[in-house]
Protein backbone atom coordinates (compact mmCIF):
# COMPACT_ATOMS: atom_id res chain seq x y z
CA UNK A 1 0.00 0.00 0.00
CA UNK A 2 2.99 2.42 0.49
CA UNK A 3 4.40 1.76 -2.21
CA UNK A 4 1.20 2.32 -4.49
CA UNK A 5 1.00 5.95 -2.64
CA UNK A 6 4.48 6.78 -3.10
CA UNK A 7 4.69 5.99 -6.98
CA UNK A 8 1.28 8.26 -6.98
CA UNK A 9 2.99 10.88 -5.60
CA UNK A 10 6.33 10.25 -7.71
CA UNK A 11 3.44 10.73 -10.74
CA UNK A 12 1.75 13.93 -9.70
CA UNK A 13 5.50 15.87 -9.24
CA UNK A 14 6.16 14.96 -12.82
CA UNK A 15 2.95 16.26 -14.13
CA UNK A 16 3.32 19.23 -12.34
CA UNK A 17 6.77 19.67 -13.74
CA UNK A 18 5.98 19.73 -16.90
CA UNK A 19 2.87 21.77 -16.64
CA UNK A 20 5.30 23.80 -14.70
CA UNK A 21 7.60 23.83 -17.83
CA UNK A 22 5.30 23.97 -20.35
CA UNK A 23 4.20 27.07 -18.69
CA UNK A 24 7.95 28.90 -19.06
CA UNK A 25 8.17 31.81 -21.62
CA UNK A 26 9.86 32.03 -24.56
CA UNK A 27 13.37 33.47 -23.51
CA UNK A 28 12.96 35.92 -26.26
CA UNK A 29 9.55 37.99 -24.79
CA UNK A 30 9.54 39.80 -22.33
CA UNK A 31 6.13 38.91 -20.16
CA UNK A 32 5.59 43.08 -19.14
CA UNK A 33 5.84 43.93 -22.91
CA UNK A 34 2.77 44.47 -24.38
CA UNK A 35 1.84 43.10 -28.07
CA UNK A 36 0.64 45.25 -30.82
CA UNK A 37 1.94 48.14 -33.38
CA UNK A 38 4.23 50.50 -32.49
CA UNK A 39 4.60 54.17 -33.79
CA UNK A 40 7.02 56.87 -33.55
CA UNK A 41 5.63 60.31 -32.97
CA UNK A 42 6.79 63.71 -32.32
CA UNK A 43 5.87 67.61 -31.52
CA UNK A 44 7.86 68.58 -33.84
CA UNK A 45 8.88 67.84 -37.20
CA UNK A 46 10.95 70.86 -37.87
CA UNK A 47 13.63 72.57 -35.07
CA UNK A 48 16.31 75.39 -35.02
CA UNK A 49 19.71 73.70 -35.29
CA UNK A 50 21.13 76.05 -32.00
CA UNK A 51 21.54 73.06 -29.32
CA UNK A 52 18.93 73.53 -26.74
CA UNK A 53 15.45 73.84 -29.10
CA UNK A 54 14.03 70.29 -28.39
CA UNK A 55 11.66 67.62 -30.34
CA UNK A 56 9.88 65.50 -28.04
CA UNK A 57 9.60 61.62 -29.75
CA UNK A 58 6.86 59.44 -28.39
CA UNK A 59 6.25 55.91 -29.10
CA UNK A 60 2.65 54.36 -29.17
CA UNK A 61 1.48 50.92 -28.89
CA UNK A 62 -1.77 49.96 -30.77
CA UNK A 63 -2.89 46.61 -28.86
CA UNK A 64 -5.34 44.08 -30.66
CA UNK A 65 -8.67 46.10 -29.12
CA UNK A 66 -7.57 49.01 -30.64
CA UNK A 67 -6.34 50.85 -27.50
CA UNK A 68 -3.38 53.30 -27.77
CA UNK A 69 -0.24 52.79 -24.67
CA UNK A 70 2.43 55.35 -24.72
CA UNK A 71 5.51 52.93 -24.13
CA UNK A 72 8.03 55.32 -25.03
CA UNK A 73 9.91 54.64 -21.45
CA UNK A 74 10.25 51.42 -21.79
CA UNK A 75 11.03 51.54 -25.86
CA UNK A 76 14.69 52.07 -27.28
CA UNK A 77 14.74 55.49 -29.64
CA UNK A 78 17.33 54.79 -32.19
CA UNK A 79 18.87 57.78 -34.68
CA UNK A 80 19.31 55.70 -38.46
CA UNK A 81 22.92 56.86 -37.87
CA UNK A 82 24.30 54.97 -34.39
CA UNK A 83 23.67 51.46 -32.88
CA UNK A 84 23.20 53.21 -29.09
CA UNK A 85 19.64 54.10 -28.62
CA UNK A 86 19.02 58.08 -27.34
CA UNK A 87 19.51 58.77 -23.63
CA UNK A 88 16.05 60.51 -23.57
CA UNK A 89 12.90 61.28 -26.08
CA UNK A 90 14.30 64.64 -26.01
CA UNK A 91 16.24 65.28 -29.25
CA UNK A 92 18.41 68.74 -29.90
CA UNK A 93 21.17 69.22 -31.96
CA UNK A 94 23.17 72.13 -33.50
CA UNK A 95 23.95 70.26 -36.76
CA UNK A 96 22.01 71.50 -39.36
CA UNK A 97 19.79 68.73 -41.99
CA UNK A 98 17.41 66.58 -41.31
CA UNK A 99 17.48 63.78 -38.45
CA UNK A 100 16.12 60.84 -38.80
CA UNK A 101 14.48 57.81 -35.80
CA UNK A 102 12.88 54.75 -35.11
CA UNK A 103 11.80 52.62 -32.36
CA UNK A 104 11.67 49.52 -30.65
CA UNK A 105 9.67 48.22 -28.24
CA UNK A 106 10.36 44.20 -27.36
CA UNK A 107 10.65 42.76 -31.20
CA UNK A 108 8.24 45.12 -32.44
CA UNK A 109 10.33 48.15 -35.09
CA UNK A 110 8.62 51.29 -35.42
CA UNK A 111 7.90 53.64 -38.86
CA UNK A 112 11.09 56.16 -39.56
CA UNK A 113 10.47 59.39 -38.63
CA UNK A 114 12.22 62.53 -40.01
CA UNK A 115 12.78 65.99 -37.80
CA UNK A 116 15.00 68.65 -39.84
CA UNK A 117 17.57 71.36 -37.29
CA UNK A 118 17.53 74.74 -39.46
CA UNK A 119 19.88 77.49 -38.50
CA UNK A 120 19.64 81.07 -38.64
CA UNK A 121 15.69 81.51 -37.44
CA UNK A 122 14.78 84.33 -35.60
CA UNK A 123 13.54 83.98 -32.29
CA UNK A 124 9.57 84.64 -31.45
CA UNK A 125 8.83 88.63 -31.07
CA UNK A 126 9.11 89.44 -27.09
CA UNK A 127 5.47 89.53 -25.32
CA UNK A 128 4.08 93.25 -25.51
CA UNK A 129 1.57 92.84 -22.83
CA UNK A 130 2.69 89.27 -20.91
CA UNK A 131 0.18 89.66 -18.41
CA UNK A 132 -3.02 90.37 -20.89
CA UNK A 133 -5.13 87.48 -22.68
CA UNK A 134 -7.36 90.27 -24.24
CA UNK A 135 -6.09 89.65 -28.16
CA UNK A 136 -7.19 91.52 -31.18
CA UNK A 137 -9.82 89.34 -33.32
CA UNK A 138 -9.61 89.33 -36.90
CA UNK A 139 -11.60 86.44 -38.99
CA UNK A 140 -11.12 85.09 -42.08
CA UNK A 141 -13.06 86.28 -45.28
CA UNK A 142 -12.20 83.90 -47.79
CA UNK A 143 -13.29 84.84 -51.53
CA UNK A 144 -13.42 81.86 -54.04
CA UNK A 145 -13.12 83.06 -57.59
CA UNK A 146 -10.88 82.75 -60.96
CA UNK A 147 -9.46 85.01 -63.84
CA UNK A 148 -12.33 83.32 -66.48
CA UNK A 149 -15.34 83.82 -63.90
CA UNK A 150 -18.05 86.00 -65.67
CA UNK A 151 -19.03 86.86 -62.11
CA UNK A 152 -16.73 87.57 -60.16
CA UNK A 153 -15.90 91.25 -60.68
CA UNK A 154 -18.84 91.99 -58.84
CA UNK A 155 -18.13 90.44 -56.11
CA UNK A 156 -14.74 91.74 -56.20
CA UNK A 157 -16.31 95.53 -56.30
CA UNK A 158 -18.60 94.38 -53.20
CA UNK A 159 -15.33 93.14 -51.38
CA UNK A 160 -13.78 96.46 -52.58
CA UNK A 161 -16.46 98.52 -50.40
CA UNK A 162 -16.14 96.66 -47.72
CA UNK A 163 -12.75 96.92 -47.34
CA UNK A 164 -12.91 100.78 -47.56
CA UNK A 165 -15.23 100.47 -44.83
CA UNK A 166 -13.38 101.42 -41.58
CA UNK A 167 -15.34 99.78 -39.47
CA UNK A 168 -14.91 97.00 -40.71
CA UNK A 169 -11.48 96.75 -42.71
CA UNK A 170 -9.75 96.15 -39.16
CA UNK A 171 -11.83 92.99 -38.57
CA UNK A 172 -10.80 90.65 -40.80
CA UNK A 173 -8.40 89.51 -43.45
CA UNK A 174 -9.09 88.27 -46.66
CA UNK A 175 -8.22 85.52 -48.90
CA UNK A 176 -8.61 84.51 -52.57
CA UNK A 177 -8.82 81.33 -53.84
CA UNK A 178 -8.51 81.43 -57.21
CA UNK A 179 -9.67 77.62 -58.22
CA UNK A 180 -11.82 78.47 -60.82
CA UNK A 181 -9.38 78.10 -63.95
CA UNK A 182 -6.28 76.48 -63.73
CA UNK A 183 -5.04 78.85 -66.92
CA UNK A 184 -5.85 81.87 -64.01
CA UNK A 185 -1.94 83.09 -63.35
CA UNK A 186 -2.95 82.98 -59.51
CA UNK A 187 -4.38 79.34 -59.38
CA UNK A 188 -2.86 77.16 -57.36
CA UNK A 189 -3.09 73.14 -56.63
CA UNK A 190 -3.69 74.52 -52.67
CA UNK A 191 -6.47 76.79 -53.59
CA UNK A 192 -8.20 74.10 -55.79
CA UNK A 193 -8.24 71.63 -53.08
CA UNK A 194 -9.02 74.10 -50.32
CA UNK A 195 -12.20 75.20 -52.21
CA UNK A 196 -13.04 71.28 -53.03
CA UNK A 197 -12.62 70.78 -49.40
CA UNK A 198 -15.05 72.84 -48.70
CA UNK A 199 -17.74 72.42 -51.63
CA UNK A 200 -17.57 75.10 -53.78
CA UNK A 201 -19.18 74.44 -56.95
CA UNK A 202 -20.51 78.06 -57.98
CA UNK A 203 -18.82 80.83 -58.04
CA UNK A 204 -18.20 83.40 -57.01
CA UNK A 205 -18.71 81.74 -53.44
CA UNK A 206 -17.70 83.00 -50.40
CA UNK A 207 -16.95 81.18 -46.87
CA UNK A 208 -16.53 82.39 -43.52
CA UNK A 209 -13.77 80.96 -40.56
CA UNK A 210 -14.05 77.87 -43.03
CA UNK A 211 -17.86 78.36 -42.70
CA UNK A 212 -20.91 79.33 -45.79
CA UNK A 213 -23.02 81.76 -44.69
CA UNK A 214 -25.65 83.79 -46.16
CA UNK A 215 -23.17 86.40 -48.06
CA UNK A 216 -22.02 83.64 -50.21
CA UNK A 217 -23.16 86.03 -53.69
CA UNK A 218 -21.27 88.85 -51.80
CA UNK A 219 -23.96 91.47 -51.40
CA UNK A 220 -21.82 94.27 -49.34
CA UNK A 221 -24.86 94.39 -46.61
CA UNK A 222 -24.54 90.58 -46.04
CA UNK A 223 -20.86 90.65 -46.03
CA UNK A 224 -20.49 92.79 -43.21
CA UNK A 225 -23.53 90.94 -41.37
CA UNK A 226 -21.69 87.96 -41.78
CA UNK A 227 -18.70 89.75 -40.68
CA UNK A 228 -21.11 90.95 -37.65
CA UNK A 229 -22.09 87.30 -36.66
CA UNK A 230 -18.68 85.65 -36.79
CA UNK A 231 -16.60 88.55 -35.60
CA UNK A 232 -15.88 89.08 -31.57
CA UNK A 233 -14.76 92.16 -29.35
CA UNK A 234 -11.70 89.51 -28.28
CA UNK A 235 -9.81 86.18 -29.33
CA UNK A 236 -9.57 83.12 -27.52
CA UNK A 237 -5.55 83.01 -28.46
CA UNK A 238 -2.89 85.47 -30.06
CA UNK A 239 -0.32 84.91 -32.55
CA UNK A 240 2.99 86.33 -32.52
CA UNK A 241 5.75 84.76 -35.49
CA UNK A 242 9.01 85.69 -36.78
CA UNK A 243 9.53 84.55 -40.25
CA UNK A 244 13.20 83.40 -42.14
CA UNK A 245 13.59 82.65 -45.25
CA UNK A 246 16.30 79.84 -45.86
CA UNK A 247 17.58 77.51 -48.46
CA UNK A 248 14.44 78.46 -50.76
CA UNK A 249 11.98 77.38 -47.64
CA UNK A 250 9.85 80.01 -45.82
CA UNK A 251 10.23 79.22 -41.73
CA UNK A 252 7.57 80.97 -39.49
CA UNK A 253 8.59 80.48 -35.64
CA UNK A 254 5.36 80.70 -34.68
CA UNK A 255 3.94 81.45 -30.91
CA UNK A 256 -0.10 80.61 -29.84
CA UNK A 257 -0.70 82.31 -26.40
CA UNK A 258 -4.14 80.90 -24.80
CA UNK A 259 -6.52 83.16 -23.55
CA UNK A 260 -9.11 80.25 -23.02
CA UNK A 261 -7.81 76.51 -22.25
CA UNK A 262 -8.12 74.44 -25.93
CA UNK A 263 -6.79 72.00 -28.20
CA UNK A 264 -6.00 74.18 -30.87
CA UNK A 265 -4.64 73.84 -34.71
CA UNK A 266 -1.92 76.36 -36.34
CA UNK A 267 -1.67 76.58 -40.15
CA UNK A 268 0.31 79.15 -42.58
CA UNK A 269 -0.74 79.93 -45.77
CA UNK A 270 1.26 81.86 -48.13
CA UNK A 271 -0.15 84.61 -50.39
CA UNK A 272 1.09 86.94 -52.68
CA UNK A 273 -0.23 90.18 -53.76
CA UNK A 274 -0.09 91.74 -57.44
CA UNK A 275 -0.22 88.77 -59.72
CA UNK A 276 -1.82 90.44 -63.35
CA UNK A 277 -4.33 88.45 -64.99
CA UNK A 278 -6.98 89.66 -67.44
CA UNK A 279 -10.56 89.37 -65.77
CA UNK A 280 -12.85 88.18 -67.34
CA UNK A 281 -16.10 90.33 -66.95
CA UNK A 282 -13.92 93.33 -65.60
CA UNK A 283 -15.60 96.33 -65.54
CA UNK A 284 -12.85 98.56 -63.73
CA UNK A 285 -8.98 98.12 -64.20
CA UNK A 286 -8.08 97.01 -60.81
CA UNK A 287 -9.69 94.25 -61.77
CA UNK A 288 -7.22 92.49 -63.30
CA UNK A 289 -4.63 92.86 -60.77
CA UNK A 290 -4.93 90.12 -58.18
CA UNK A 291 -4.10 90.34 -54.44
CA UNK A 292 -3.78 88.01 -51.52
CA UNK A 293 -4.00 85.05 -53.46
CA UNK A 294 -3.60 81.78 -52.32
CA UNK A 295 -0.36 80.01 -52.89
CA UNK A 296 1.18 77.33 -51.08
CA UNK A 297 0.57 75.75 -47.34
CA UNK A 298 2.61 74.42 -44.54
CA UNK A 299 1.87 71.03 -43.48
CA UNK A 300 2.93 67.35 -43.42
CA UNK A 301 -0.21 66.35 -44.93
CA UNK A 302 -3.33 67.40 -46.42
CA UNK A 303 -5.66 68.00 -43.30
CA UNK A 304 -2.76 69.74 -41.76
CA UNK A 305 -2.18 71.95 -44.94
CA UNK A 306 -5.97 72.70 -44.95
CA UNK A 307 -6.80 73.07 -41.54
CA UNK A 308 -3.35 73.58 -39.53
CA UNK A 309 -0.85 71.33 -37.30
CA UNK A 310 -2.44 69.85 -34.20
CA UNK A 311 -0.66 71.82 -31.02
CA UNK A 312 -2.49 69.64 -28.61
CA UNK A 313 -3.74 71.05 -25.07
CA UNK A 314 -2.60 74.77 -24.34
CA UNK A 315 -3.92 76.14 -20.53
CA UNK A 316 -5.25 79.19 -20.41
CA UNK A 317 -2.35 82.12 -19.81
CA UNK A 318 0.33 79.72 -21.09
CA UNK A 319 1.88 79.55 -25.03
CA UNK A 320 3.04 76.87 -27.11
CA UNK A 321 5.79 77.42 -30.14
CA UNK A 322 6.74 75.57 -33.28
CA UNK A 323 7.92 75.98 -36.81
CA UNK A 324 6.29 75.95 -39.62
CA UNK A 325 7.63 75.44 -43.64
CA UNK A 326 6.50 76.00 -47.00
CA UNK A 327 9.09 75.71 -50.32
CA UNK A 328 9.06 78.38 -52.65
CA UNK A 329 7.66 78.46 -56.02
CA UNK A 330 9.75 79.43 -58.46
CA UNK A 331 6.77 81.69 -59.78
CA UNK A 332 6.12 83.44 -56.62
CA UNK A 333 7.70 87.18 -56.14
CA UNK A 334 9.05 86.30 -52.67
CA UNK A 335 8.42 90.45 -52.45
CA UNK A 336 4.86 90.06 -53.14
CA UNK A 337 4.77 87.20 -50.66
CA UNK A 338 3.16 87.32 -47.18
CA UNK A 339 1.96 84.36 -44.67
CA UNK A 340 -1.93 84.10 -43.09
CA UNK A 341 -1.00 82.62 -40.07
CA UNK A 342 -4.13 81.30 -38.26
CA UNK A 343 -5.49 79.04 -35.15
CA UNK A 344 -8.45 76.82 -35.10
CA UNK A 345 -9.89 74.05 -32.58
CA UNK A 346 -12.34 71.85 -33.32
CA UNK A 347 -15.99 72.86 -31.75
CA UNK A 348 -18.85 70.66 -29.86
CA UNK A 349 -19.81 69.74 -33.86
CA UNK A 350 -17.16 68.66 -34.62
CA UNK A 351 -15.75 71.30 -37.35
CA UNK A 352 -13.04 72.80 -37.57
CA UNK A 353 -13.78 76.56 -36.46
CA UNK A 354 -10.59 79.41 -37.18
CA UNK A 355 -10.09 81.03 -33.67
CA UNK A 356 -7.75 83.38 -34.60
CA UNK A 357 -5.39 85.07 -37.68
CA UNK A 358 -2.62 87.33 -38.39
CA UNK A 359 -0.53 88.44 -41.57
CA UNK A 360 3.26 88.67 -41.51
CA UNK A 361 5.31 89.81 -44.61
CA UNK A 362 7.82 87.55 -45.65
CA UNK A 363 10.78 87.73 -44.03
CA UNK A 364 10.00 90.05 -40.96
CA UNK A 365 7.94 89.51 -37.74
CA UNK A 366 4.52 90.18 -35.88
CA UNK A 367 3.66 91.16 -32.50
CA UNK A 368 0.96 89.53 -29.88
CA UNK A 369 -1.60 92.32 -31.19
CA UNK A 370 -3.80 92.99 -28.00
CA UNK A 371 -7.04 95.41 -28.08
Amino acid sequence: MKHRILLFLQILFLGALVACQGQQPDNNDDPDTLSGNISLITNHDIIRANGSDTATLTVLLTDETGMIHDVSTDAEIYSTTSDTPLATNQFATSQEGSHSFYALYGLAVSNTIDISAVGGLSDIPADPNASSTDFTHRIMLLQHTGTECPNCPGLMNNLKRVAEDEAYAGRYYHVASHSYNDSDPAYSSSAANLSGSLGVRSYPWLTFNFFRANAYLGETESIKECIDLFHEERAAVGIAASTTIVDGKIYANVGVKAGKSGTYRLGMWVLEDNIHGTQSGANASWQHNHNNCLRGMGGANKNEKLYGKNLGLIESGQSSSTIVAVELDKDWKVDNCKLFLFVASENNEGEIELINSTLCPAGEMVEYAYN
